[in-house]
């Protein structure tokens, strides 16, 4: 079995106007060095939670966690390693990493620590969009990261967003330019997601033209040899992110810091468990051999299975019906394909290679598919097999 380690690290140059993760500037919260302290004593305190293991995938996200010294994040690797987690050559050791905030001594720490790829918050290469998202860096300085990276010949990704407030459609054309220019690995594209009442939702593209952008990136990215494996997530054969692909196969990860969160599959389906998005309390956990109960939650089989149909939908794999059935019984994987052929019938969803995937219109409707396949205790308690579900 796969299995990830996620390491948060919430420090950011500033808060961006669209983000609602656990982040802070870093005069709003204590200085790096004590979290750091906080993450090695949670980590000492907690890996028993866990068997020890290789790790498929080590990521460090936040926030921005290249503002924080380069030899934290190798202390970090060397502390997991000695709780019997150590990295090793197939190892993905991710970090995540915004315009600016790297040079070129911080680049070789990181490399010689382990550090294998690299994650760069780009957005957009207009300035003005930037400066309309709240970003501190410039375009400039994105393109100068992205030079050094791609000469140093590793593996990296960059974020891009779209649907912004004002974005043209000639704007997104520049993006996609030198998107084909850099060529990386891996991209993901992400549509701008507020609230309508943000300050950031005055202006945007209206829906039908957010789908368009979303089909040209698509169609760029494809002559790039950029192939969509995830709604959201773009990249050569064989270079898909491999922590990613934990989240979505139902593998067990483990968050370190800050309202990180983890999951285990058991003989049931699964637990989550959470840390605290309060400093102060999480500085009161951190020494805890496990969470108080209040952060804790053991799924039962209709939110396993909802999980289970959603992330496997939105991957290009799609829903393999054998597998479900080997997961959570042939019941249940004859329900899910009931369901299946409903969005069938709809042209949302269509059979392909053994699994069941969205269509062009299932992507774009999406969220009208994974509606389609939520379902409730109450369905799932009128199956004859219902007390096996609910005590597995």
């Amino acid at each position: 079995m796969a299995f990830g380690i996620y390491v948060h690290i919430p420090y950011c140059l500033q808060r961006c106007h669209y983000c609602d993760f656990t982040t802070f500037a870093t005069s709003e919260i204590r200085p790096s060095s004590e979290y750091l302290e906080l993450l090695l004593r949670e980590i000492k305190a907690r890996a028993h939670l866990f068997p020890a293991a290789q790790l498929t995938s080590l990521y460090f996200g936040g926030g921005t966690p290249s503002i924080l010294p380069a030899e934290n994040i190798v202390t970090i690797i060397a502390a997991l390693a000695n709780a019997g987690f150590p990295i090793h050559a197939d190892t993905e050791v991710t970090i995540e990493i915004n315009p600016a905030t790297m040079n070129e001594a911080s680049f070789r720490i990181y490399r010689d620590g382990g550090v294998n790829r690299f994650s760069v918050g780009a957005q957009t290469f207009d300035d003005d969009l930037l400066a309309r998202c709240g970003r501190k860096h410039t375009a400039l300085q994105t393109r100068q990261t992205l030079d050094f990276l791609a000469g140093q010949n590793v593996n990296y990704s960059f974020d891009l967003l779209f649907a912004l407030p004002g974005q043209t459609f000639v704007q997104l054309e520049s993006d996609l330019e030198l998107v084909a220019k850099y060529n990386p690995p891996h991209l993901s594209a992400y549509c701008l997601t507020v609230p309508a009442n943000h300050p950031m939702s005055a202006g945007r593209p209206a829906d039908p033209d957010q789908l368009r952008m979303f089909d040209l990136i698509e169609e760029r990215l494809q002559e790039s040899k950029l192939i969509r494996y995830e709604i959201s997530n773009f990249s050569r054969p064989g270079w898909e992110s491999k922590h990613n692909l934990l989240y979505w196969t139902d593998q067990p990860y483990w968050g370190i810091g800050l309202s990180a969160h983890s999951y285990q599959p058991d003989e049931a389906y699964g637990v989550r468990f959470w840390n605290s998005n309060s400093m102060q309390e999480y500085e009161r956990q951190a020494t805890a051999s496990d969470v108080p109960h209040k952060q804790r939650e053991r799924l039962r089989a209709h939110e396993a299975l909802t999980d289970y149909c959603h992330t496997s939908l939105r991957r290009s794999a799609g829903v393999d019906l054998s597998a479900m059935g080997l997961r959570f019984g042939e019941e249940i994987a004859s329900l899910v394909r009931g369901r299946l052929l409903s969005l069938q019938a709809a042209g949302l969803v269509e059979s392909a290679g053994g699994g069941w995937r969205l269509t062009r219109q299932g992507v774009h409707l999406s969220n009208q598919a994974f509606l389609e396949v939520t379902f409730s205790a109450q369905e799932l308690a009128r199956l004859p097999s219902s007390p096996n579900l609910l005590t597995r």
